[in-house]
């Protein structure tokens, strides 16, 4: 049921709302006001004063300052504002300044000047569209207690009796009967109406673009002489639901015209008061595309085909008001008046069509003599003077007296204090006033205690497992948190003691699991997928790696909560070697820290075969023979260096994981225990090895193994031992210095770069015309077949050639003099070329920026540390926000580091292994 609240009418009634903005502060704040201190006549009795304890602080309230509350002028508003006056001065005893608004939009702006309103009961979303936001989140002036309890609609209404009157059209409710004569003169031609026009001589709405002129809107195809062809609305104001009407009328082409009324509405619009509201509403057509949205952006020039959607009224306060009457914020919050009670007084009639009208009060007096079982429970518990605050209450001053007022929703307060208020609601928790306070989904904290005498602060904590905890939200403490079979501290722990949790289940585990020979295979091919790398893949292969082990961290093991295929976290927890994720059954009867060691055994099974498949290659050296030609043809050192460089980077992320896990406690009524098996507590004699253990592993993993990879990489920088030969002269590298180069490969930003380039076979042949490749000067220029773009790169004496976007020819940017002139001369030398091909090479980079870097620059080194330091980043982040804020904005960092990491430089390996041409995108 929809509160048919009538606003402005299409022939005979009408509804609207207000969206232009106010300027603040505004000069005609009350240019709208109809009364001030309208004083209506009793409706309720001493008795009630008396009945509901308020009568025993008469001067409580009196010493209160008057309470300007707001009324707007229609009907549903009035009704609803005479019983929250009615309560508030007969059986509360609070002096009101009772004030009838035209209302709309700039009852926003007198909320928000703290001076001029305290209370409005009916707000509109679509009136407070241009104020909502801005004063209720941002400035905080206007404080919103949700839903008033029925809702309403705007729209174009004609009584119910013109159905019967006419039977022949059964769709005259369906907007096309606008676009038929016959049911067109069923309503008032255009023109009928006087157009009102007010005391001092102007028209109700008047100069207005796109609005009114002379007190009336004609479409842009109305012509006078064709007035029997149009109808006309009739409306109260344009300050009603702008424009809404007009672009209405302009989007649907309809032949309308409307007549803004002002004052003079009831008058002209009798009928439809004598009828008691029997109206039926026309129905336009759905909003299914967001056309309305794009008409509130618009709403002058916007033409609007669509219906005016349903809008949950609500009402507001100042913050002036929450502040200087903190016990009225319970009776304003349970204020409600439902959808069931506004429909009946609105079908009731009116006599006068006068906010004075008997009939407003009259059916607001009758419904609370009747429904006193409904409103009693509205009424707010009279202030105590209290030394002492009982527990779900808060202990304020006002008037010198200190007073216990019962916890808003949105606060509480656990303790019997003598000093503190309500608490504002915790992050991770809701507060539904009193001392009723619930955790959301993913969190824990303990039972509540039922009487606190201290400052007792609940303890919220995130969980290790989010679907163990509170899987639906709003979970009372304790093990009413837990998940269906889990109990204990973070409900990390199964119910039934002879159960298990692995993935997220409690398991029966009565032998080995078939999940601990997954556990085992697992490794084994994925070292022999490491293996089978081509060299020149390496580098791709540690990003993807890095990437997916990334994702799984971002989205907490859980993406497939997000994309709606929970697939995707099984591939994940296979990159990232989360056994736990993995296994479909018991694969041990082992729990807490044996369990946490347990997430080693993947990435150390994955180091035990590497070397046992190192051994045997070494032991029996025909094995190579049956391997792939690019694998057989490689020296079994150089072969396996590279390799391991690839293992080490995919099990950094796991081991690092894993040892995190272990040091990771929390702080649960004052001890210290692990976060993911809170039973054990930190560093006692169960932990401690563990712990050894696992700073070993994060010694070893951010400290001895960076230092070492720069200390090796550094000494053969110093020896110039780095070497940029290209792939197909790997040859002239000694052994030695092909497994050293294993160490580099992966960590360069550029493909290699043969500052000698060896001689031009390597490019006979190819798909590049012949170049002239003479010394270190040299410039490299290639044509890709079909893409007709230029790429260009040199190496300089250290210095970089920049071939800039959108250039006209390749510009060599603080390169030497000298340096320019030889490979100018290089390449204009060159028989194979065409004669002055330096001057006139066009360019069309595709939106990428070629930038050659001398191997190991101070930019490469830089970079490579970055890389680096991100993989320790992206987990340390992750871990150390667990212990330490215990908040999920870790997800805000790792989209940070994963864009950051996006952003690191990927290698082409078609030109890097091929052509050493240098190439990447950003």
């Amino acid at each position: 049921m929809y509160a048919n609240l009538i606003k402005v009418a299409l022939v005979l009634c009408g509804f609207s709302s207000f969206i232009t903005s106010v300027p603040q502060p505004p000069p005609n704040l009350d240019s709208d006001l109809e009364i001030d201190n309208f004083k209506p006549e009793s409706c309720l009795n001493n008795s009630y004063l008396q009945k509901y304890g308020w009568a025993n602080f008469s001067t409580f309230t009196g010493n209160k300052r008057t309470i300007i509350f707001e009324a707007q002028y229609w009907d549903s508003s009035l009704y609803t504002s005479y019983m929250f006056y009615f309560l508030l001065t007969e059986v509360m005893g609070y002096k009101v300044n009772f004030r009838v608004y035209d209302g709309g939009p700039p009852t926003g702006v007198r909320l928000n000047y703290q001076h001029s309103t305290d209370v409005v009961l009916e707000l509109w979303p679509s009136d407070a569209i241009s104020w909502y936001q801005k004063y209720t989140q941002l400035t905080n002036t206007v404080t919103s207690y949700g839903s008033i309890g029925y809702t309403g609609r705007n729209g174009l209404y004609f009584p119910t009796y013109m159905l019967n009157q006419f039977p022949q059209y059964d769709s005259l409710d369906f907007w096309k009967s606008f676009t038929h004569r016959d049911t067109l003169q069923l309503f008032p031609e255009s023109g009928t109406a006087p157009v009102q026009i007010n005391a001092d001589g102007s028209y109700q709405c008047d100069n207005v673009p796109f609005g009114c002129t002379n007190g009336t809107y004609d479409p842009a195809w109305y012509r006078p002489e064709d007035k029997r062809y149009f109808s006309e609305i009739w409306a109260y104001s344009l300050a009603s639901t702008p424009f809404y009407f007009n672009r209405l009328v302009d989007g649907l082409h309809l032949n309308l015209t409307i007549n803004f009324l002002g004052n003079n509405n009831y008058n002209i619009m009798q009928a439809a008061y004598s009828v008691s509201f029997n109206l039926t509403r026309f129905v336009f057509p759905d909003d299914q595309f967001g056309k309305y949205s794009l008409f509130q952006a618009d709403p002058e020039h916007t033409p609007v085909p669509v219906d005016i959607p349903v809008e949950t009224l609500f009402k507001a306060t100042s913050a002036k008001f929450t502040t200087d009457f903190p016990e009225l914020v319970y009776y304003v919050s349970k204020f409600q008046i439902s959808d069931d009670t506004i429909e009946e007084m609105l079908s009731t009639g009116i006599v006068n069509g006068n906010w004075s009208d008997p009939h407003y009060y009259n059916s607001a007096c009758e419904w609370l003599l009747e429904n006193e079982e409904t409103w009693k429970y509205w009424i707010p518990p009279t202030p105590t003077v209290y030394s002492t605050c009982p527990i779900g209450t808060g202990r304020y001053m006002s008037q010198s007296l200190w007073i216990c007022l019962a916890c808003p929703e949105g606060t509480f307060n656990l303790n019997e204090s003598t000093s503190t208020g309500c608490q504002p609601c915790f992050a991770g928790t809701n507060c539904h006033g009193g001392l009723l306070v619930t955790v959301e989904a993913s969190y824990w904290m303990p039972g509540l205690p039922e009487n606190s005498t201290g400052d007792y602060l609940p303890e919220i904590h995130i969980c290790p497992f989010a679907k163990q905890c509170c899987p639906n939200g709003n979970c009372t403490g304790g093990d009413n948190v837990c998940a269906s079979g889990f109990h204990g501290i973070f409900c990390t722990e199964c119910s039934d003691a002879t159960l298990y949790p692995w993935n997220g289940k409690c398991m029966a585990c009565s032998s080995v699991g078939a999940s601990l020979f997954l556990t085992i295979i697992i490794p084994i091919l994925a070292t022999l997928a490491v293996l089978f790398v081509p060299k020149y893949h390496a580098a791709e292969i540690e990003q993807l790696f890095f990437y997916f082990q990334v994702i799984n961290l971002i989205f907490d093991g859980d993406l497939g909560a997000v994309i709606g295929f929970s697939g995707i976290n099984t591939i994940l927890a296979i990159f990232s070697l989360d056994i736990d994720a993995l296994v479909i059954d018991c694969p041990l009867p082992i729990r807490g820290v044996q369990k946490d060691l347990f997430r080693f055994m993947l990435p150390m099974l994955i180091l035990v075969y590497f070397f046992g498949y190192f051994t045997l290659a070494k032991r029996f050296p025909e094995i190579k023979q049956m391997l792939p030609i690019y694998m057989a043809k490689q020296n079994t050192d150089v072969m396996f260096a590279r390799s391991f460089t690839i293992v080490i980077s995919f099990i950094f992320m796991p081991l690092v994981e894993a040892a995190l896990v272990i040091v990771n406690c929390d702080i649960v009524d004052g001890v210290h225990v692990m976060f993911y098996s809170p039973e054990v507590v930190c560093y006692s004699p169960t932990h401690i090895l563990p712990a050894i253990i696992a700073y070993f592993v994060l010694f070893v993993m951010f400290f001895l193994y960076p230092v070492s990879l720069f200390v090796i990489l550094a000494n053969l920088w110093r020896k110039s031992r780095i070497f940029t030969i290209n792939e197909n002269d790997v040859a002239k590298m000694d052994i030695t210095d092909q497994i050293f180069e294993s160490f580099y490969v992966p960590y360069r930003n550029i493909a290699p770069v043969n500052s000698l380039l060896g001689a031009r076979k390597d490019l006979e042949g190819s798909d590049l015309p012949a170049l002239a490749l003479t010394d270190p000067g040299a410039a490299v220029l290639g044509r890709v077949s079909g893409q007709r773009f230029w790429r260009g790169v040199g190496v300089f004496g250290g210095r970089g050639c920049v071939a800039a976007q959108h250039s006209q020819r390749c510009r060599l940017v603080d390169s030497h003099p000298a340096d320019v002139a030889g490979a100018k001369a290089a390449i204009d030398a060159d028989p194979s070329l065409p004669p002055n091909i330096w001057q006139t090479i066009p360019l069309d980079m595709r939106n990428q920026s070629i930038v050659g870097f001398p191997l190991f620059s101070k930019s490469s080194w830089l970079l490579a540390g970055v890389i680096l330091a991100l993989k320790v980043a992206a987990i340390a982040t992750r871990r150390l926000h667990d212990m330490i804020m215990k908040r999920s904005a870790f997800q805000m960092r790792s989209v940070m580091v994963q864009a950051i990491v996006r952003k690191s430089l990927y290698i082409d390996p078609k030109y890097s292994s091929k052509y050493s041409q240098v190439t990447f995108s950003i």
